[in-house]
Formats: C-alpha cells, structure tokens, sequence
C-alpha cells in the first residue's frame, strides 16, 4: 500500500516537474528566422496548450479551494481587461498574452498543488542553472552572446532581464542550501555557486539590490535574526542603536556608490519616473491604457521639454524608452491608481499567505518573490516574457492547497482552457506573417522600398500592433510617393512608441505634401522628444530654407550648432558643417553680420 502510495507521489511529482520546465523553457527558445523575442511568444503559445490540456484530467482526479488570491488575480485581470475596453486602448497581441498569462497562473496553481513543492523547485533550479551555464559559457567565448554591445547576455537579448531570472531563482537556492536534506543541499549548493558566480558579472545594480533583499530574508529567517536581534536590543541598546547608525551610513554610502556607478542611467531612470508622473497625473483613474505606455510618454517628453528651459543634463539623458524601467510606476501609468492598489493587494496577499503556510520552503519563495519585486523596481520584466512566467510561478506557490469541490475545480479548469484554445491555437499564420517580415527586412535595410511595400500591406493586418513594422510600413510608403498613406500607418505606430523617428518621417511626408505647418509640428514635437538629438532640428531647418522661412531657418540653425550632442558620431558632425555653411549662406543673402559659431574641419 505504501509503494503504490509513494509511486503516485512520484508519478504526479515528475508530471508536474515536466509540466513546469516546458513552461519555463520559453527563456531557452532561440529562432533566428523570427527573433529570439518572438520566438520565446510562439513557443509559449505551444507549451501552454499542452500544460492547459493536462491540468483539466489533474483537476477532477484531485481538486483544491480557491484561495483569497486566486480572486484577488482574476479581478486584477478583469479590471485591466475592462479599462482597456473602456479607454479604447486594446492591442490585440499584448491583450492576448495577457490573458494566456494570467491563465499560467492557473496552471501553476495547479501544479503546485497536485505534487509536493520539490518537484517545482527542482525545475526552478533546474532552469537558473542552465542559464548560469549559458551565462558562464558566454563569458569564457564558448557560445555567443544575443546581444553584439554586451558579452553577457544567457539566453536573453541583454544582462537586464538575464540578471533578473537569475537573481529570482537564488533565494531558492539559498534556501535548500541551508535547510535541505543531504542530496538537495549538495545540488542547490552547485545552483547556488553557479548563480553567485554569473551574476556579479551582469553589472545589474537592480539585481544586486534584489539579490541581497531576497538572501537577506532567507538569511534573516534561518538564523532567526529577529529574535536575536530584539533580545540584543534589550540588553545593549545603546551597542545596538551606536552600530545601527554606522549600519545606516554604511548603506547609504553603498547605495551613492551604486548611483555613481552608472550616474547617467540612473539619471535617465528617474527622468522617466518624473515624466511618468505627469501621465498619472493627467489619467489618474483609466492611466494611458495597458500596452500604451511608450507613445503616452514620448508625447508627455515632448511636452515637458516644450513647457519650459530644462536643465542640460536632462535633455541629454532624455531617450525614447518603450516601459518606464519600474514595473509599479508603469503599472500606475497604464492601469490608473486602481490597477495599481488590486497589483499591490495580490503581492500583500500573496506574502500574508505565504508567511502563514506551514510549509518547509515557504522562506525560500518569501525570498524569491521579495527579490523579484526589488528588481521589477529598477526594471522591466513583466514585458519580458520568460520573466512574467516565472513570477506566475512565484505568485502561485505562496498560496498551499487545500481540499475543495471537485466539480467546482474540474469545471474551472475545463472553461480555463477555452481562451488557451482560442488565443495558443491557430498561431501558425501569425508566425508565418512574422518570419515573412523578417525576411522582408533584408529588402527593406537595401532599401528597396518598391519590392517591401507591397509585401508590408500583406502583412500589415497581422502585425499591425508591432509599432517596428509600423515604422518599416510608414517609411515604404513614403519612399514610394505615398506621403499621406504613410502617415496615417505611423500615426498609429506613434500610439506605440515613444521613437521620434516616426514624427521625423511624418515630417518630411508633410513637407512633401507643401504642409509646411504641420511639418513644422511634426519636426518640433520629435525634437522635443528627444531633446538631445540633432536630426529633427536638421530637418526643420531644411524644411524652413524650403518653404522660404529664413529668419527661423537662421534660428533654428543656431540651436543645432550651439546643441551638444549625447552621442557625438560622424553624421553629427556632418549635419553641424552643413548647417554652418547654411548659416553663412543666409548671412551673406541677407547682409547680416556673421555671429561666431563653432568651426567644424570639412
């Protein structure tokens, strides 16, 4: 009876470790032909046709109570889906991976239910050492990185999100180190070590803070620190309250040292977060609507750069960033104040819930939940997919199983796998229209706008929520004497992306169209965007000598010498020479005075 008892334990626990790892395998997936980025999406669609099918027949065989959490999550998404209906803001791909991942949460809920936790750690362990591998492997020249500016990359396309699937799974780590039996705590140990071993070199400040929050809770609990702590406190108090205060300044001093580390980043990052704040403050209830943060805020950028004189070290740290490298304050953005307190009420809900499990690992998930949350605050990773699964996973094993219906949970479990079906399937055009405009793109860097356009239109149906295709659309059709198709195709990207590109190509359609009112707009608000970047006020004086504007053209020419640039380059320069020669030109056909400029070599 024991045997077969222990056989069913193992048969469940290797289904659920199966199960997890192919979700979690959406970080591995690698597809040249489509981009790595789209290539984890359609492997996720796969995976989780698969996982939704399974989780139906381990619904009725054994079912558990709906927890305070799970409500807590489907009237998040209920919310989000009923605001972006209401604001009129749904982007059909970015909605339907947001349902499919809410549906992962499920699916986890399931299988983090059906067989002891060992079985999900495993594969959780599992995955951040292979990535450790692939990270080290990188480093030492044995496989390429995804990304030609860094050396280190895993499977991802930069160190950010890397660092950040690393930095989730090592609390874990860290626990069944310390508390493990013998053969858990020699493989976790190895974990472990890999993980400490790639991580410092992601140059991730937001991973090392995460880092230390979530070891220092695991490390807190395991040698019960509190406890000994506040016995210290009554005996020694003025001991404790002396090295309290060196504490204090020993982290701030830490903290400034990180911030010098990469001075313009963070900089820039908290640009961002000001700038965001004028959005809450215009759309504090609905915010811009969910997967519109980006053309939101370069329209927000163009404003504040356009309201007053900045400083000159804020329009050099301006860029065209497409999330706001802080997942509660894009969240605020998107969602409005509503969405953000039902985001914050399922994580209180989900550390309350977690604190109170009796369960051995329950240190171990407070940890890795905790550290993902520190890095989401200097980061992006829930518009990374890979990342957003495994914080399904970290939301859905706070919560313990309880014993419930059967019917209630087979019933859920069976409706649960509709929009699987009608979201995951029948994927296969829209990954076919993907690989087309990859290919496409070879003609389109060659420039050879005839061919791509017509192919751009095929596609354009399917793709026509990629603010990129977008762009490449809009700019063939300019470049095929179709300024005004074009600008109604990037008028939509702009609703997408925060690129200034976009205003400039809209711009010169304008121009082409003699709408010279509106290509001054258009120039303007793409300088304003990006205050640091020459080519919009190029542009916009070419278009002022075109249209006979000379004063302003003179004027304009001014503010792009007198600009420094945040990247000088050779087409910087190039620009600053041609406008100086401008200048000269108008000076001498108008018999003004010439006013020192600085000289660039020809």
């Amino acid at each position: 009876m024991q045997l077969r008892k222990n056989l069913n334990l193992y048969l469940s626990g290797i289904v659920v470790f199966t199960l997890t790892l192919l979700l979690l395998s959406t970080a591995f997936v690698l597809d040249e032909s489509l981009g790595n980025r789209v290539a984890k999406i359609f492997w996720f669609y796969k995976v989780i046709i698969v996982a939704g099918i399974a989780c139906i027949p381990l619904a009725w065989t054994r079912p558990f109570r709906f927890s305070l959490l799970d409500l807590l999550v489907l009237l998040y998404a209920g919310y989000t889906l009923f605001n972006d209906h209401y604001t009129g803001s749904i982007t059909p791909t970015r909605t339907g991976l947001f349902i499919l991942i809410i549906v992962t949460y499920f699916i986890f809920r399931r299988l983090t239910t059906f067989a002891p936790l060992g079985f999900t750690h495993t594969a959780l362990l599992l995955s951040g050492a292979i990535e450790a591998i692939w990270g080290l492997a990188q480093l030492y020249g044995f496989t390429p990185s995804q990304h030609s500016r860094f050396e280190l990359t895993g499977s991802f396309f930069n160190p950010g999100p890397y660092s950040g699937f690393l930095v989730a799974i090592l609390p874990i780590a860290l626990h069944y180190t310390l508390t493990g039996h013998r053969i858990a705590r020699i493989l976790s140990g190895v974990v472990l070590v890999l993980l400490l071993l790639v991580l410092p070199a992601t140059l991730s400040r937001g991973a090392w803070l995460a880092a230390i929050t979530g070891c220092g809770i695991v490390l807190s609990n395991y040698f019960h620190l509190h406890n000994r702590l506040k016995a210290l406190f009554q005996k020694h108090k003025l001991t404790v309250f002396i090295t309290t205060i060196c504490i204090f300044f020993l982290v701030t001093g830490t903290l400034i040292g990180i911030y010098r580390l990469k001075k313009e980043s963070a900089d820039g990052r908290w640009l961002i977060w000001k700038i965001s704040s004028t959005l809450v403050t215009s759309h504090p209830i609905t915010g811009v609507g969910f997967g519109h943060f980006a053309g939101a805020y370069g329209e927000a950028q163009a404003a504040y750069f356009a309201a007053e004189k900045r400083p000159t070290g804020e329009e050099l740290v301006a860029d065209a960033p497409e999330t706001a490298f802080n997942e509660f304050v894009q969240i605020t953005t998107e969602t409005g104040i509503i969405g953000l307190l039902l985001f914050l009420t399922i994580i209180i809900g989900a550390f309350k819930a977690a604190r109170h499990s009796n369960r051995k690992a329950a240190t171990g998930m407070v940890g890795s939940l905790a550290a993902f949350l520190v890095f989401a605050c200097f980061s992006y990773p829930f518009n990374v997919l890979p990342l957003l699964v495994l914080f399904m996973l970290l939301l859905a094993q706070c919560t313990p199983m309880q014993p419930g219906s059967r019917w209630l949970s087979g019933i859920f479990y069976t409706f649960l796998f509709l929009p699987v079906y009608f979201l995951a399937t029948g994927q296969q055009e829209r990954e076919q229209a993907y690989k087309r405009w990859k290919s496409e793109q070879i003609y389109f860097n060659m420039q050879i706008f005839e061919r791509t356009v017509d192919n751009y239109k095929k596609l354009y149906p399917l793709l026509k929520d990629q603010p990129a295709f977008l762009f490449e659309y809009g700019q063939c059709l300019s470049r095929t004497g179709q300024p005004e198709t074009s600008n109604l195709i990037l008028e939509e990207a702009s609703q997408l992306s925060a690129d200034p590109m976009i205003r400039n190509i809209m711009g010169k359609n304008y121009q082409t169209m003699k709408q010279y009112t509106q290509a001054e707009s258009a120039f303007l608000k793409a300088s304003r965007m990006v205050p640091n970047r020459l080519y919009p006020l190029y542009l916009l004086a070419q278009m002022y000598n075109e249209s006979g504007q000379i004063d302003k053209a003179i004027t304009t020419a001014h503010l792009l010498l007198e600009k420094v640039p945040k990247v000088p380059s050779s087409a910087t320069e190039d620009m600053k020479r041609d406008m100086q020669k401008q200048n000269t030109n108008y000076k001498r056909r108008t018999n003004q005075p010439t006013i020192d400029t600085p000289q660039y070599p020809p």
